[in-house]
């Protein structure tokens, strides 16, 4: 097997223990059971378990992020490029869940890098929110305010979708957070770009 490809096996491996057990209850031993690897391997790919962790974290961002670059491409509507950024985010939750899971819920607490890195990605996601924002002719200190709001919305309608087990449907939650926030922003088309 290619070096690339064990890597993917322990990082899946991780994602079902992490999933599991959370973080701190997690093991290198676990983690090397699940992906059928001696600990030697899992240290080839990996300096900790933390650093698995943050990898897993990475991969998340990585997806999500190359989702919403493409659902927005070729958009010049500010609303539409939102409405789009929006659901790209949540249709990457929805078919990972496990991944989402362990990011999102399983995580909390892990230590401060874990913590750090989320902000980045909170961040990252809330700039092109801004950008639409602005863009649409919502001041910047409300933009920026708004941004933010929005992605911890999303994080939280996706971390009670996460722990009521997927007893909620994910997409309507999504448009409910769109129409409150379109309302709040002032944008009078949310009905067209829905």
């Amino acid at each position: 097997m290619d070096e690339g490809g064990r890597k993917e096996e322990i990082l899946k491996a991780a994602q079902t223990i992490f999933s599991q057990y959370g973080y701190h209850q997690a093991t290198i031993r676990m983690i090397a059971d699940q992906a059928q690897c001696a600990t030697g391997t899992f240290y080839l790919y990996f300096v900790s378990k933390q650093d698995c962790f943050l990898a897993l974290v990475e991969t998340l961002y990585t997806h999500v992020m190359e989702q919403i670059m493409l659902a927005r491409s070729g958009i010049e509507n500010p609303s539409e490029k939102l409405k789009r950024s929006l659901e790209a985010a949540v249709d990457v939750f929805r078919r990972d869940y496990e991944l989402a899971q362990v990011v999102l819920v399983r995580g909390a607490g892990a230590d401060p890098l874990f913590e750090e890195r989320m902000w980045r990605v909170r961040e990252a996601f809330s700039e092109f929110i801004v950008s639409d924002l602005i863009e649409c002719g919502v001041p910047r200190p409300q933009a920026v305010i708004g941004a933010h709001g929005w992605v911890g919305a999303l994080a939280e309608i996706v971390g009670v979708w996460i722990r009521r087990d997927q007893d909620l449907d994910l997409n309507e939650a999504a448009q409910e957070i769109q129409r409150i926030f379109w309302t709040a922003w002032g944008l009078n088309d949310f009905h067209s770009a829905s």
